[in-house]
C-alpha cells in the first residue's frame, strides 16, 4: 500500500506486513533448540525448494500492522522471537519488524534462506541462513 505524501511522491507503507501465522511453539533449529518461542511467518517467497517443508506460506496470509504484530507476539508470551517464512526478507517491511522486536526487547533470530540481502537488518539480530544451492530443484511456480 503507497500514500501520498505532500510533495506528491508516493512513499511504501512500512507499517504492515503480509502475515502467515504467529504462534507459540518450541524452537527445534539452531542455538535456541527446545526453547519456548514465538513464531512470525511472513508470506510469500520467491523460490520454489523441491523439498519446502512450509509450501502453504508461499500464497495468502493476512495483512498486520507492526503494532499489532508486536502486540500478538507480547501476548504469546516469552522472550525469544523467530521470524521465518516463506523467505521474510523477500518482504521489505521485514527490516523495521525486526528492529522494533529488537527494540521491545525480545532475543530475535532471523530464518532466512540466504537469497536475499541481509544488508539492513539489524545487528542484534541471530541470522539463521540456510543457504540454497544450485541443485536444490525448482517447483513451478
Amino acid at each position: 500500500m503507497a500514500r501520498e505524501v505532500s510533495t506528491c511522491q508516493w512513499v511504501a507503507d512500512v507499517s504492515r506486513l503480509k502475515i502467515t501465522e504467529i504462534f507459540y511453539s518450541l524452537q527445534g533449529e539452531a542455538d535456541t533448540v527446545g526453547i519456548p518461542t514465538v513464531f512470525v511467518r511472513l508470506t510469500g517467497c520467491p523460490l520454489r525448494c523441491q523439498y519446502c517443508d512450509t509450501e502453504y506460506a508461499f500464497y495468502g496470509g493476512e495483512w498486520w500492522e507492526l503494532d499489532a504484530i508486536l502486540s500478538r507476539v507480547r501476548e504469546l508470551g516469552g522472550k525469544y522471537v523467530c521470524v521465518t517464512g516463506g523467505e521474510p526478507l523477500a518482504q521489505k517491511n521485514c527490516l523495521p519488524l525486526l528492529e522494533r522486536l529488537c527494540d521491545a526487547g525480545f532475543r530475535v533470530s532471523l530464518e532466512t534462506s540466504g537469497a536475499m540481502s541481509l544488508e539492513g537488518v539489524d545487528p542484534r539480530v541471530i541470522r539463521v541462513v540456510d543457504v540454497k544451492t544450485r541443485g536444490v530443484g525448482r517447483r513451478a511456480a
